[in-house]
């Protein structure tokens, strides 16, 4: 069951918002015609490339942008898109394993909307990801954005080629992994828990398997966790609706963030300050441009 209306979700992430660092929600999608990520040939997904290039200059206001190919990109500026969560990177071994990683960077690449708000990789573990996200925004202008943005590319794809995204009456969006059957989609932030960082690893783990939530790096599934940032999201994919993996998001991030503060009492650790109001010449990395050698 589909829904993407965003006033059925109750409630946001309200606790000391200088704590909750990135919102991000995300859905794979797979075009018809082509091959999912491991058994792909290298013309299918150049042909995916060529598809996308043409169907994201039709996006509507607001959506529109650029798309940069990785083949040809200056290093210094692919380096600075993952250090800001923007772009995904090689040498993820269960990509590898799977044969996803084959011909790379051919036919890969990233689009985004000029305020990097709206973004779609393209040929990564599945032939689209398409984000919504937002450092400090609140989630459910996220979800309204991302809801906006899977139907407008959905639209130009069909625009485009008269293709449409697989999908199937039972197992919903097919996907190259079949832990995102379903929806698709992992609805995430990128918070702060000292507390729960003391406490353990493993305690975490268990507690967010309680809260229907999964706990990762804020580098991915397979960059391991450094500091006390976690990466926390939906668990499932199947079975449940948008609506519903977003509210489950919500209410356990809110609960492990209460859970948070009392272990920081209980392991005697200081509570974090609030950052001073930015001057008028600070601005946000995640907003500035950046140079690419070739766009498409």
């Amino acid at each position: 069951v589909r829904n993407w209306n965003n006033t059925r979700v109750i409630g946001s992430l309200t606790h000391d918002s200088h704590l909750f660092l990135l919102y991000r929600i995300r859905v794979g999608r797979s075009i018809e015609g082509f091959g999912l990520s491991p058994g792909i040939t290298k013309d299918q997904r150049v042909g995916v490339e060529a598809l996308m290039s043409n169907a994201f200059k039709k996006l509507p206001e607001g959506l529109n942008g650029n798309y940069y190919p990785l083949t040809g990109m200056d290093e210094k500026v692919r380096q600075q898109l993952v250090d800001d969560h923007f772009l995904f990177v090689s040498g993820d071994r269960n990509l590898t394993v799977a044969g996803m990683e084959r011909d790379w960077p051919e036919g890969r690449g990233i689009f985004h909307n000029e305020s990097k708000t709206f973004l779609v990789w393209v040929n990564e573990e599945d032939q689209l990801r398409i984000i919504s996200m937002q450092k400090g925004g609140d989630v459910k202008g996220v979800f309204e954005r991302l809801a906006k943005g899977i139907k407008a590319v959905g639209d130009s794809v069909k625009a485009e080629s008269g293709k449409e995204f697989m999908l199937d009456p039972q197992l919903g969006y097919l996907h190259s992994c079949p832990t995102n059957l379903g929806t698709g989609m992992r609805a995430s932030v990128h918070v702060d828990l000292p507390g729960w960082t003391k406490e353990g690893l493993e305690p975490l783990k268990k507690r967010c398997e309680e809260l229907a939530l999964q706990p990762r790096g804020t580098r991915g599934e397979s960059g391991g966790q450094t500091g006390h940032t976690y990466d926390i999201s939906n668990k499932h994919r199947l079975g449940y609706s948008e609506v519903q993996l977003v509210q489950t998001m919500i209410d356990g991030v809110n609960t492990l963030y209460k859970e948070d503060v009392e272990l920081q009492k209980k392991h005697g650790i200081p509570p974090k300050p609030s950052p001073l109001p930015p001057t008028k010449t600070t601005t946000s990395t995640l907003n500035q441009p950046y140079s690419f050698t070739e766009k498409i």
